[in-house]
């Protein structure tokens, strides 16, 4: 089947996609994404993904006054059924529209969406932990832009080919403090003694990322106590598993960093609570 993209709310072959050369995501970066998981017709956390998607607008100066977040949830879902896709991984990316060299002549935006298969239609944890590397060559610095899921990504790609290079599954970053903040594409967690989790705060620069967010709202929950806050590379080597998570896949356990070795508990738990929409 043709692929379809929905730019503005016009569907249209995805070969045909009206992005110029004077496009200011692709000239200066200058525009945001969210990845959305949708199941069965259900985008999930998806009030969640507009919360953190227009407040990064707001930060980037956007006019939010013509973007409909509900207009833009059925935008998703047609797109999905045009191309029989049950389950899919959305992409929503807003942008500037064209003009100026720096400094915009606008504020308008325009949005596209694309829609493509899950690997898996349920989460699934992955059987094989990854193997964790770390990336310290560059430090995500800690400012308002460290939340925002920015077209501008290359620490995050220089680590994934660090991470490639080196034979690594996932790579963990540093922020300009050199403390952990998260990996490539997720977040991380630490399970330390006593099963007290440990995961970064907001305020160490990390993206807050929407499954985050909700799985520890359902760990608190549940009673298991998480602590947001500093995480040092040595707490690396007291944990007793460590796992991240993202909006897409769920939860990924690690298996190793260095020559620490980790189990897989707590991603199987958190899974399986996933899967039986007790989180969701």
């Amino acid at each position: 089947m043709e692929r379809l993209i929905c730019h503005n709310g016009i569907f249209i072959p995805e070969a045909k996609a009206p992005i110029s050369v004077a496009n200011r995501s692709f000239r200066y970066g200058d525009g945001l994404f969210e990845t959305i998981r949708m199941q069965e017709g259900q985008l999930f956390f998806i009030d969640d993904h507009f919360e953190r998607l227009i407040a990064g607008m707001f930060v980037l100066g956007l006019d939010t006054t013509r973007f409909n977040p509900l207009e833009i949830c059925r935008d998703m879902l047609e797109l999905s059924a045009r191309m029989n896709l049950k389950s899919a991984r959305i992409r929503l990316i807003v942008y500037r529209n064209e003009g100026g060299a720096y400094c915009p002549s606008t504020d308008s935006c325009s949005y596209i969406i694309t829609s493509e298969p899950l690997a898996d239609e349920v989460f699934i944890v992955n059987e094989k932990g990854w193997k964790m590397g770390l990336y310290s060559e560059i430090r995500k610095p800690v400012n308002s832009l460290s939340g925002i899921k920015s077209a501008s990504s290359l620490i995050y790609v220089l680590a994934a080919r660090f991470a490639r290079e080196n034979n690594f599954d996932e790579c963990l970053l540093l922020n300009e403090h050199g403390r952990i903040c998260e990996a490539t594409s997720s977040n991380i967690f630490l399970v330390l003694p006593g099963k007290k989790i440990l995961t970064p705060a907001i305020s160490e620069g990390i993206l807050p990322g929407v499954m985050r967010k909700n799985l520890i709202s359902w760990m608190r929950e549940q009673g298991v106590e998480v602590e947001e806050g500093m995480v040092m590379t040595e707490d690396l080597y007291r944990a007793e598993e460590v796992f991240m998570t993202n909006s897409a896949y769920g939860v990924r356990w690690g298996i190793s960093f260095r020559e620490r070795r980790y189990y897989s508990n707590t991603a199987r738990w958190l899974t399986e609570a996933l899967n039986s929409s007790v989180a969701v």
